[in-house]
């Protein structure tokens, strides 16, 4: 959601995106008095905030990233410091107060100065005029703060069959999916390809689960002929967690008939016993609303049942990359996630079924909200481990530390690099104006210097001679 960055009423714009004073100005100003609230222009993570002193002209800012919401990257200078009220790792939404105006760093007078940066950001994207995103923007409102996990940031993942026979993991983790939730079997029906998409998924590197589309036995077979299968499918492994997948219908009845719900809140505890009894570890249990809710004998509570990992395709399940339709139905606010089944929200939410990844068209995606190694934590059921930052957090941890040479080291490399040619001339070729020495060199300031020298302690010499 694209939110304005002040309240109406609150700021008159007292300078615009370009050229200014011989130089060129890359944002809008916004004069008010020192303390008017200024808020996220879209949900995002801080870069930097109230453990920054000193940047650059702007004395004091604040540097969200949005690129996973609108693509973009926002700077509010002059912040007042002592005003800020969002520091490194937090998470913004949209419309949340993050800080007051200031007068710091190279100001005229109190104001925000708000940029905007296209993909990838502040570093590595271009700054844009301002103006046209803010056409139309909501007026912000009351967030409230969130945390983010331990490293930060959603994660996203698709869950596959023989539907997708086909789809490259290789290069749908390219295109950021990191894990996969592959299907075992739909009751005694061995998936043909969950083979194929295991060893893709494993040479792609993706963190992997699987699933088991569970039938009732009142459809003719038992908990332990499905396990069975399972066992055929795994061939003796046991290091893959199985999702238990709760949805089996009986298609001769309507949606709102009992009789269309087959499964049962016993055959589902069933299910997790026989599975652990042989061994597999069982993260929790997929399902719906739509089911979970009508199930005979009452929605039945997830106490004991471990994870909830739950389908809720807000208003649209729309067509597209799965990234982009995640934000266009809320983000991290998608209302999927606090939506119970039971007694539990969700721990893992897929939110559509037309997602379009590696090419393939109606891949079913899903989003975790924290880290790969807590997700990894989740599913093995032990501790979260610390384990190599992704590519994405290097990044960022790049952006940081360039900004700090930039903002805290760039001024003093400045100073140091005019000592230097001061002393040593253009390019450290001397100075023409301080003459050359015998192989027609320019002489440098200390070369001058010491030319001087000698000359004095020629004369001085000279003078004592007579």
């Amino acid at each position: 959601m694209v939110t304005h960055p002040m309240k109406p009423g609150t700021y008159q714009v007292s300078s615009g995106y370009g050229p200014r004073w011989g130089t060129f100005h890359a944002g809008l100003d916004f004069a008010a008095p020192i303390g008017t609230p200024i808020y996220a222009a879209a949900d995002g993570v801080v870069v930097e905030g109230r453990e920054r002193y000193n940047v650059s002209g702007f004395g004091s800012w604040i540097w969200l990233d949005c690129q996973d919401s609108v693509g973009k990257d926002f700077i509010y200078g002059h912040v007042k410091h002592d005003g800020i009220l969002v520091k490194t790792g937090d998470r913004v939404r949209a419309g949340q107060q993050i800080g007051v105006v200031g007068n710091e760093g190279q100001s005229t007078g109190p104001h925000l100065h708000f940029e905007v940066w296209g993909s990838p950001g502040r570093l590595g994207g271009a700054h844009q005029d301002p103006a046209p995103y803010l056409a139309g923007a909501a007026q912000p409102g009351n967030a409230v703060a969130r945390p983010v996990g331990k490293q930060g940031g959603t994660i996203y993942g698709i869950d596959i069959s023989e539907h997708n026979d086909g789809l490259s993991c290789v290069r749908a983790k390219q295109e950021g999916m990191e894990f996969a939730i592959i299907r075992l079997c739909d009751g005694t029906y061995v998936d043909p390809v969950f083979h194929s998409h295991l060893a893709d998924a494993e040479q792609a590197g993706m963190l992997i689960s699987t699933y088991w589309y569970l039938r009732a036995p009142s459809e003719g077979t038992t908990i332990a002929q499905q396990v069975d299968v399972i066992d055929q499918q795994m061939g003796g492994r046991r290091d893959l967690p199985v999702w238990i997948d709760v949805e089996s219908i009986d298609e001769r009845f309507p949606p709102g008939d009992p009789r269309h719900y087959l499964l049962r809140g016993e055959d589902v505890w069933e299910a997790k016993r026989e599975l652990e009894r042989r061994g597999y570890r069982v993260p929790g249990v997929y399902s719906g609303a739509w089911y979970w809710e009508n199930m005979p004998g009452g929605e039945p509570s997830m106490q004991g049942l471990g994870a909830l990992w739950c389908s809720n395709y807000g208003d649209n399940n729309g067509v597209g990359a799965p990234r982009a339709l995640y934000v266009s139905e809320g983000g991290d606010r998608h209302p999927g996630w606090d939506y119970p089944l039971g007694d539990r929200k969700p721990d893992l939410l897929q939110y559509g079924s037309r997602g379009t990844v590696a090419g393939r068209p109606n891949v079913d995606i899903n989003a975790y909200r924290g880290t790969k190694a807590e997700l990894r934590a989740l599913l093995s059921g032990k501790p979260a481990q610390d384990e190599e930052p992704t590519e994405e957090e290097m990044n960022k941890l790049y952006r940081q530390i360039t900004t700090f040479i930039s903002g805290y080291l760039g001024p003093q490399i400045d100073a140091i690099q005019e000592i230097w040619r001061q002393l040593r001339g253009p390019g450290g070729k001397g100075w023409p104006q301080l003459g050359q020495n015998e192989q027609g060199q320019n002489l440098t300031l200390v070369d001058a210097i010491a030319a001087v020298r000698q000359d004095l302690a020629r004369i001085e010499k000279k003078i004592e001679e007579k």
